[in-house]
């Protein structure tokens, strides 16, 4: 097996496992990179539950409130997730709209 196979590595995830990893996690007042992803998923899910809409409700200052970052760290943060296609970024108006490149099992 050759070296950048292995790291092109993807497992599929879905909100079980994630609710599962961080169960019992405790909230401090800034939030791990992994627990603001997980809020990326429920704000995703709830997007689509709610409205039907693609993109997740929420601005690059709500996830900072949300987070305890300040901006420029949601917005790298939210960067480096569109290099390795986990979201799209898109500007609406003023504001970044983003959307996780997700797939739904029938």
């Amino acid at each position: 097996m050759k070296e950048e196979n292995v790291n092109e590595m993807k497992i599929q995830t879905d909100i079980r496992l994630w609710n599962l990893l961080l169960q019992g996690s405790k909230k401090s007042h800034k939030l791990s990179k992994a627990e603001a992803f997980y809020d990326l998923l429920n704000r995703q899910r709830i997007a689509l539950l709610t409205r039907g809409d693609e993109y997740l409700d929420g601005s690059v200052l709500e996830f900072s409130k949300a987070w305890g970052w300040d901006r420029e760290t949601v917005g790298k943060f939210l960067e480096k997730l569109q290099d390795l296609n986990i979201l799209t970024l898109r500007m609406v108006g003023n504001r970044k709209a983003v959307r996780l490149n997700y797939t739904l099992n029938d």
